[in-house]
């Protein structure tokens, strides 16, 4: 394989000059194909060949794929081992040091951790664990920092956060392993995939920063190791980050919930919190059965399905609806073919099928759903699957059958890093993760868990902020729903991407 490792120390990265975040990476490659005229015809694309295929769904069930509230047993992630064991509901008042509201990676992490640090804490989830966005995503484990100069605002500029990260971007895998979770936590590459020689210097420079300041295996791959690792003669650079892979994110939230509840914290599920109020120095948490929990601290972790009980956090990011699929397992005839190496897959400059093949040789890929038939999971697998054949031409006489297709909820913030809050003195919000959850949710909830043992949350390694009180929440829907992912699909329909 002829590669360049890039593991070693490099020249001082300019933050301005290498930035490259989802978004912009997004508006790159919308900017591609789009001018008034590409983006009309890309929109009027979407709605046509929706129609094609309309499934001819009531407007309730609709509305559920519009919003990422179908239930969690249609998602693909449940269909290897199924759905986890139900928690009870709370049916009594109990008090505790530190409630965490939301089940998800951010909340079970949370709970986990203090739970190993001998901090009583209880866990309310309105449904059941896993059954938001942590229970809904790719499934991609990112081990890379997107827009660097967010870190210019923290203390030190960063520099306690990236011996955090350095230390534990691994963290899911190490969880898995800790807690011997079977979650599919594979530690097989994230691969960057260019096809010219410009987005592959761009990028390069880019992830230079892993490599200098966080002590990252980065390789840097030509045409021939690129069909050596995808199986497709399609992508002629790449950029590997060596720690980076795949998780079922599903069974390994339930299993980080399963691992908190075995130390000691109190997991209660079907429990929706309906108010919040100071009660002497701590708080009270009312649930919609009467029941209470008091506590000194309480930490809201419930991402973009936020309800209206704080309404800061409601309205503190830009909600967006994604979707993802997977499909049966492959042929065998083509398993080794399509990505034999089992990198997780990512396009630049923009992302349009974010791919993996996951431990049962399905493959699972995503992206933001059709505003005119959010529900109609044909059109979207065919969009994917004439890339694929695209991209491997051997898979076109060869059944690819889907499996599953839902949607669910991404958290947007106006900065390129989580949100961690404060509204009160003891209320918290870890939340609002852009789409970057597999990795961050752990580590913060960890770093969270340790700052409230030591009861010096000051000290944590990212800033504690107000949330952002976004006056348009529909922006991110409009611009990259309506607008970009139309344009793109148009233009990989032209064959421009």
């Amino acid at each position: 394989m002829n590669e360049t490792q890039t593991n070693q120390p490099v020249q001082k990265i300019d933050f301005e000059r290498v930035q490259l975040t989802r978004r912009d990476a997004l508006k790159q490659g919308g900017c591609l194909v789009m001018g008034s005229t590409l983006v009309g015809c890309g929109e009027q694309a979407d709605v046509q060949g929706a129609e094609l295929h309309n499934t001819d769904v009531s407007d309730s069930v609709r509305d559920l794929y519009d919003t990422g509230a179908i239930p969690i047993v249609d998602s693909g992630w449940t269909k290897t081992r199924g759905i986890a064991p139900d928690y009870p509901g709370l049916n009594q008042d109990l008090t505790t040091d530190v409630l965490i509201i939301g089940a998800g990676l951010a909340g079970s992490s949370l709970a986990l951790h203090l739970s190993e640090l001998g901090i009583s804490n209880v866990v309310l989830e309105a449904r059941q664990p896993g059954w938001g966005a942590s229970g809904r995503n790719a499934g991609h484990v990112l081990p890379l920092l997107r827009d660097l100069k967010v870190f210019e605002q923290f203390p030190d500029q960063g520099r306690a956060f990236f011996e955090l990260f350095s230390a534990h971007h691994t963290i899911p895998f190490d969880i898995a392993r800790k807690y011997d979770i079977d979650c599919d936590a594979t530690e097989s590459g994230y691969l960057n995939a260019m096809t010219s020689q410009r987005s592959f210097d761009k990028f390069a420079r880019s992830s230079a920063y892993s490599a200098e300041r966080l002590g990252q295996s980065i390789k840097h791959l030509d045409a021939p190791a690129m069909r050596e690792v995808t199986g497709s003669g399609y992508y002629s650079h790449g950029v590997l980050y060596e720690s980076g892979g795949r998780i079922n994110p599903y069974l390994f939230t339930s299993g980080m919930i399963k691992a908190a509840a075995d130390k000691g914290t109190r997991v209660f599920g079907d429990s929706v919190a309906t108010s919040v109020v100071p009660d002497g120095e701590g708080w009270q948490v009312q649930v919609t059965n009467g029941s209470s929990v008091r506590c000194d601290k309480v930490v809201f972790c419930t991402n973009a399905y936020s309800t209206g009980i704080v309404p800061e956090f409601q309205r503190g990011c830009y909600p967006l609806t994604g979707y993802a699929l997977s499909t049966e397992p492959l042929p065998a005839e083509i398993r080794d073919i399509v990505m034999p190496g089992r990198a997780t897959l990512a396009q630049v400059p923009i992302d349009l099928n974010p791919f993996l093949v996951d431990g049962d040789n399905r493959i699972i890929t995503a992206s933001l759903p059709s505003r005119s038939q959010p529900a109609d999971a044909n059109w979207h697998f065919q969009q994917h699957l004439d890339w694929i054949h695209r991209t491997w031409p051997e898979t076109q006489d060869v059944p690819i059958k889907l499996q599953a297709y839902w949607t669910g909820r991404v958290a947007i913030r106006e900065e390129e890093f989580p949100g961690m809050y404060e509204i009160s003195p003891g209320l918290y919000g870890l939340m609002h993760f852009n789409a970057w959850g597999n990795v961050m949710a752990p580590l913060m909830g960890m770093a969270l868990a340790q700052a409230l043992a030591s009861d010096n949350p000051d000290k944590l390694p990212f800033p504690i902020v107000r949330p952002d009180q976004i006056t348009s929440p529909g922006k991110q829907e409009f611009l990259l729903r309506g607008l970009l992912i139309p344009a793109a699909r148009f233009g990989q329909k032209m064959g421009i991407i």
